[in-house]
């Protein structure tokens, strides 16, 4: 317990306990203010961890939308693990149920090229051209589709292991340097997979290092080849097909087939839209949808009379987070159509409370109606009138805006415009050229076409949820509303610890200033009651007791 020395000291003054009585004028005169310091502080603290519980709740539904985006409504299945079967674009996928049997699986070409006695061995200098195509015995029918390679064997590669680093640096071409374990190391080159993408090897010595010649196959490719390249070949309903890889991408518009291994019976393979699917991912995103915007009123609501305010009650900016989430849930969806289109048409409804809610049995008779509906809450969709062209968006970087689109191309289809902005192009070796948009609304946009077009309509619905992702990206972005928020309370909180500094020092003068003024009137009392003292004395003396 602290003690009052100066009321101890003073036990002939005025014997009041000035401490405290100074104390209590100094809080009459400050506390108020220093309480509304403290409540301020408090406030904003509070609001920095309600911006944080805002991030958090909004990146999980940023997480869910983000794993949701790409899912299908269509149920694949097949009954043997051979071969495997996703959708790859639900536009163009349809119900399907086929018979498949896998005859061969492709496989790529190996030359082996052995003898030498280090992974480092000197090897002569020339240029190799490659040529891609196929070999029957020791005969070579040139793909002519595929443009030939040449690399030059010089002083900076005239080893084994550089000759194989000049190969990996070709497209179509895989060069490894293997130690056989008797003593001696192989040169391994591989193709790509498929008959027409076997290698042939045609060298040129320099005149003055001869020897490069081991490295040629052109008439000794059945010495050096160890296995020979082919193509996959299935039969689907009683048709045979073959592709070059094992990855059949063109079988069935909308899918994608892997081979894993050839069948002895034909395996079922089947597709179909399940409606129980799309209704579950689209009820899973409402659940977690009124969750997070229930938190976010939570904080933000004005207590009524007797109740507890939320700690963002009057923060414009959870405000206007809330608001824009409802305006995204009822606005329009561009480019899914020559007409605009709404979450709402697949039975979502938002209730007066600002939660939504979502009928079953309403749901399942819209998306079987139009199964497009689907895409348009979760998936992203772009799209031509015109079969030559592809359209697609595999951007993480840019977005394009939704929206329907002229694409004109001239000049042979050199200069395009989609939208009216100027296309980046490349054409490719086969004759396809591949368009990209990199600027404005079409930023992020892919086209490619497999032959003359020169004009075309594009669509690109961007869905729902890869706009919600987008918006909540931004607010809680480091530049975002959040973080300004949050820096704005911060900065508060650093003035408000300024002003508490500033109080602090005009207490400590009040309180100063106070206790002269007591220790004044201590001094007076005590001089006082010493006065009266002796006058009692004196008055004592001039009237001696009888």
């Amino acid at each position: 317990m602290a003690v009052d020395y100066l009321s101890a000291i003073n036990k002939q003054g005025s014997g009041l306990n000035i401490t405290q009585i100074v104390d209590s004028l100094v809080a009459a005169e400050t506390a108020p203010i220093e309480d509304k310091i403290t409540k301020n502080i408090n406030e904003k603290n509070a609001a920095i961890s309600g911006y944080a519980l805002v991030a958090s709740e909004l990146n999980k539904l940023k997480s869910f939308s983000s794993s949701t985006q790409g899912s299908t409504a269509y149920s694949v299945s097949s009954d043997n693990s051979a071969i495997g079967v996703t959708v790859t674009d639900q536009s163009l996928a349809t119900s399907f149920n086929s018979s498949i049997s896998v005859t061969s699986l492709a496989v790529a070409q190996t030359l082996e090229f052995s003898g030498f006695s280090g992974k480092n061995a000197s090897i002569n200098k020339g240029s190799i051209a490659i040529d891609f195509g196929s070999w029957s015995g020791n005969s070579f029918n040139a793909d002519n589709s595929k443009a030939a390679q040449t690399i030059t064997v010089s002083d900076s590669n005239n080893t084994l292991s550089g000759l194989a680093s000049s190969l990996n640096a070709l497209e179509g071409v895989n060069a490894t340097v293997t130690d056989k374990g008797d003593g001696t190391f192989s040169l391994i080159v591989n193709s790509s997979t498929g008959a027409k993408n076997a290698l042939k090897l045609t060298v040129t010595e320099d005149q003055n290092d001869r020897g490069l010649a081991a490295f040629d196959n052109t008439t000794s490719n059945s010495t050096k080849q160890v296995v020979a390249a082919t193509d996959a070949a299935i039969n689907m309903n009683g048709v045979t097909i073959t592709r070059a890889s094992n990855t059949f991408t063109d079988l069935i518009e909308g899918y994608e087939f892997k081979l894993n291994q050839t069948t002895t019976s034909a395996a079922t393979v089947i597709s179909n839209l399940d409606a129980d699917l799309a209704y579950s991912n689209v009820k899973d995103f409402v659940n977690v949808y009124n969750s997070v915007t229930s938190t976010l009123k939570t904080l933000s609501q004005r207590g009524l009379e007797g109740e507890e305010s939320g700690v963002l009650s009057r923060d414009v900016g959870i405000t206007s987070i809330r608001n824009k989430l409802r305006s995204l849930v009822s606005s329009e969806l561009a480019g899914f159509g020559q007409t605009g289109r709404y979450i709402s048409e697949l039975g979502i409804k938002t209730e007066r409370d600002g939660s939504l809610s979502l009928d079953e049995t309403d749901f399942k008779k819209k998306f079987a109606a139009e199964p497009i509906l689907y895409d348009v809450m979760i998936n992203s969709l772009g799209s031509s009138d015109n079969a030559l062209m592809k359209v697609n968006h595999d951007s993480t970087v840019l977005q394009p805006k939704g929206g329907v689109y002229n694409f004109v191309a001239a000049n042979n289809g050199n200069s395009a415009t989609l939208g009216g902005i100027a296309l980046s192009e490349s054409t490719l070796a086969d004759g396809t050229k591949k368009y990209s948009g990199v600027s404005g609304d079409i930023s992020g946009l892919k086209l490619e076409t497999s032959g003359d077009v020169s004009s075309a309509t594009v669509y690109y619905g961007q869905s729902f949820l890869s706009k919600l992702s987008d918006y909540i990206e931004d607010v809680v972005s480091s530049t975002g509303i959040l973080a300004k928020s949050k820096s704005q309370a911060t900065s508060q909180i650093a003035d408000y610890n300024e002003e508490q500094s500033k109080l602090d020092e005009k207490i400590n003068a009040i309180r100063d200033r106070y206790m002269i003024q007591f220790s004044a009137m201590e001094t007076a009392v005590t001089s006082f009651k010493k006065t009266g003292e002796f006058l009692t004395g004196f008055i004592d003396a001039l009237n001696p007791k009888n």
